[in-house]
């Protein structure tokens, strides 16, 4: 099978000493598009005045607000990295993050992005650690619209 376009789902710049070079390997074989994707995860706080998102605190709390976007700034310099280290591999790579639940957000860009391929790591959970906090590989091999290469 043929994979032209690979999105690379990325947790963490750790990922990318396992994840990136598998992603290079499978896209010099095909010639493929790289799409480096990270999530920062919007987590949900429960407080006795309601339910927040996190972007909802951060616009509440301007220290939150702060880190925030210390995180994606970080983000978007890792994942600059990483697709500059692809082109100079001869692969061409683009990359793209978001805020959101990292699980509907994968599936939501390879739909929308239309990718031949998802290749993305697993933490290992199990039992109820995974039932407790859920599990993203899971839920991608699951409902994502093309294949998927879990790494571990």
């Amino acid at each position: 099978m043929m994979y032209k376009k690979i999105l690379v789902a990325l947790a963490s710049p750790d990922d990318c000493q396992t994840l990136f070079p598998k992603a290079l390997t499978i896209a010099k074989k095909n010639n493929s598009l790289l799409k480096l994707f990270h999530c920062i995860n919007s987590e949900v706080y429960f407080t006795p005045y309601g339910t927040f998102t996190t972007e909802e605190v951060t616009q509440l709390l301007p220290q939150w607000q702060d880190s925030l976007e210390g995180e994606q700034q970080q983000t978007k310099q890792w994942l600059t990295e990483y697709a500059q280290k692809a082109s100079s591999e001869g692969i061409a790579a683009e990359w793209d993050s978001t805020m959101g639940n990292p699980s509907s957000s994968i599936v939501k860009l390879a739909k929308k992005w239309d990718a031949d391929l998802i290749i993305m790591g697993r933490r290992g959970l199990t039992g109820l650690e995974e039932m407790l906090l859920g599990s993203v590989s899971n839920y991608v091999v699951h409902h994502a619209p093309c294949s998927v290469l879990l790494v571990q």
